[in-house]
């Protein structure tokens, strides 16, 4: 994993990484006797003695890992010279949120994973990308798409799906396979929203046309409103495509009288 640190007094700080796409850790060493001191100030997690490349860099690093902009934690207005921005406040609670977060990242890092028995060489470790993976909130897209059904409703919460596939569809952001809308279809089917579930399943086919899951999971549905012809259908049709499927099997010789 792209990793870079910074050593200060025999500790290692871990810091999110710049381009992804790096092939080695970056070593960041340690300011000395020859190397300009910048004297930033409220650095309460980051060294107190780095230096602005390197603080550069993290920062670079925190836009990358989190698809996000300077002015999300610091006060300053977007578009305007970095000049303009106040650094040292602390007037954004995301800044404070940022704070905790490096100091979550740090404690997993230095004492649950170090601490592992039988730990491999070299060991994994955790950085704002292991969870952010360039969304600012690290979600499942199925998470995401179940609040939006309840605070919004079907309609908002599929417009979000399209967007959010438009935008992000090839990067590590979110999972856009058949599986996380068989979830958010499961758990409104679980919830008696059958009509909802049946046009999250609709939506899967439209980008997963040979998802024989799908077509199961929409003749079950049409299996519990009484729709049996619709049922018997998408079993056939599923079959061709995972003709193992014994469960989809016994349920077409069911309803069809073997």
């Amino acid at each position: 994993m792209t990793r870079a640190f910074v050593r200060d007094s025999g500790r290692i700080f871990p810091l999110p990484l710049l381009p992804l796409v790096i092939a080695a850790a970056v070593l960041l060493p340690r300011a000395g006797a020859g190397q300009e001191r910048e004297g930033f100030s409220n650095l309460e997690v980051l060294p107190s003695d780095i230096s602005r490349d390197q603080l550069m860099s993290v920062m670079r690093g925190f836009t990358r890992a989190l698809g996000v902009r300077c002015s999300t934690c610091h006060v300053g207005e977007e578009g305007q010279p970095l000049s303009s921005y106040d650094f040292p406040s602390d007037d954004k609670a995301v800044k404070l949120r940022a704070r905790e977060m490096l100091r979550m990242v740090q404690a997993i890092n230095d004492t649950y994973l170090a601490g592992l028995p039988q730990r491999r060489s070299p060991g994994v470790e955790v950085t704002c990308v292991t969870c952010h993976r360039g969304v600012s909130r690290p979600e499942a897209i199925e998470a995401v798409i179940g609040r939006v059904v309840v605070e919004e409703d079907v309609d908002f919460a599929i417009e979000r799906y399209r967007a959010l596939r438009a935008r992000y569809y090839g990067s590590a952001a979110y999972d856009f396979t058949q599986r996380p809308l068989l979830v958010v279809a499961g758990r409104l089917a679980e919830d008696g929203n059958a009509d909802s579930a049946m046009r999250f399943l609709a939506l899967n086919l439209e980008y997963h046309p040979q998802s024989a899951q799908t077509m199961f999971s929409m003749a079950r549905l049409h299996e519990e409103l009484g729709q049996v012809e619709e049922a018997v259908e998408l079993y056939r049709k599923g079959l061709e495509i995972m003709p193992e499927n014994r469960q989809a099997r016994q349920r077409l010789e069911a309803l069809t009288g073997g």
